[in-house]
């Protein structure tokens, strides 16, 4: 999974080699896929999975987007605001929300956001693909975007439409979605979906079908039906979505990483350039989950408590308060430093 990539990867569309990529698009999510079977197989099993989610790849993936923000000072010094002036910003608005409105408003918050989020970064991720496949044939692109777009889409309707009431243990509210939309948008959703296979099809028939952007977006609508349209269970369609768009972004940010400072250690960015380079994924990787493992455990274990009996409020909502700018934080300034349009992003991951 760490070796190094060949000379024609960018003509066969692979971000860094056959091995790492048939990991990154189908291990990680038949992994999803079967840790959501597990737990609708055994729904006793949905708390271990949901804590092993969260503390292998869930805080993780938070901790490794402050890779691209502050492990070095050039970083620091491009991003400050992000972290000095939006954070809090971001933690007086979620705690505003919660004190003033109900308890739902967050989750569901969350749960069109973190939908919304997931979405967002699997087309960048489908960018990259198709930034490495400058030979093939792709497709229409207003088919190819379309396409992509409405299996997500069905997917949030679907939740929408079923109403669950809680989400993670909290109470929820969705947005009203009539039968006859939701059948319609399925419908919709399955010839665009159709159409787009024509393409592929045809550039198959061609010789110029690109495999490693094909079998990604195969994924990306595998995961959203399943996740969204056939678990009815929201939480454990949730955890399956969860556990596809953490470990993707964890190992996307070392992918970036790795090839940012191409193989050599820098003296500028000594501590993440040293933990980037090739045969250290593994170093890098229990960096990372040391770091979020003490941030969060100081979280849980005493700041929470220490703020709710100073603000007079309960544990839960100050935990709420913590996790939810954590993450919309994280929603936000992803956002702004994944930009494929970037020159300098492109030309580390090698795109056109």
């Amino acid at each position: 999974m760490v070796t190094v990539a060949t000379s024609n990867s960018a003509s066969t569309g692979w971000l860094r080699n056959p091995a790492f990529d048939l990991f990154f698009i189908v291990g990680i999510a038949a992994v999803a896929l079967a840790s959501g079977g597990l737990v609708i197989w055994n729904n006793d099993l949905f708390l271990p999975v949901l804590a092993a989610d969260l503390w292998f790849l869930g805080y993780h993936h938070v901790i490794a987007t402050y890779t691209r923000l502050s492990f070095d000072s050039e970083s620091f010094a491009e991003n400050k605001g992000l972290i000095l002036y939006l954070f809090p910003a971001v933690a007086v608005v979620v705690f505003s929300i919660v004190v003033t409105f109900s308890l739902w408003v967050i989750p569901t918050v969350y749960l069109y956001w973190q939908w919304w989020h997931y979405t967002r970064q699997s087309e960048g991720i489908s960018k990259a693909y198709a930034g490495k496949s400058r030979d093939r044939q792709l497709g229409d692109p207003r088919i190819r975007r379309a396409a992509f777009y409405a299996v997500p889409i069905a997917g949030i309707l679907a939740v929408s439409n079923r109403a669950p009431g809680n989400f993670l243990y909290f109470p929820l509210k969705t947005l009203p979605v009539p039968d006859a939309v939701l059948q319609t948008v399925y419908i919709v959703a399955a010839v665009l979906v159709l159409l787009w296979l024509a393409d592929q099809a045809r550039a198959w028939a061609s010789g110029k079908l690109s495999i490693p952007y094909f079998l990604y977006v195969m994924s990306h609508f595998t995961i959203y039906f399943f996740a969204y349209i056939l678990v009815a269970e929201l939480d454990y369609g949730w955890l399956i979505v969860n556990i596809w768009h953490n470990a993707q972004y964890i190992l996307f940010v070392w992918l970036y990483n790795n090839r940012r400072f191409g193989g050599a250690v820098s003296k500028n960015h000594l501590f993440l350039s040293t933990i980037s380079q090739n045969g250290r994924l593994a170093l890098y990787i229990a960096t990372c989950l040391t770091i979020s493992t003490v941030v969060y455990f100081l979280i849980t274990s005493f700041l929470a408590d220490a703020m709710a009996s100073t603000l007079a409020i309960t544990s839960t909502m100050i935990a709420l308060v913590i996790y939810q700018t954590i993450n919309f934080h994280h929603y936000i300034v992803d956002s702004l430093i994944w930009k494929l349009r970037k020159k300098r992003f492109k030309a580390n991951l090698g795109l056109s």
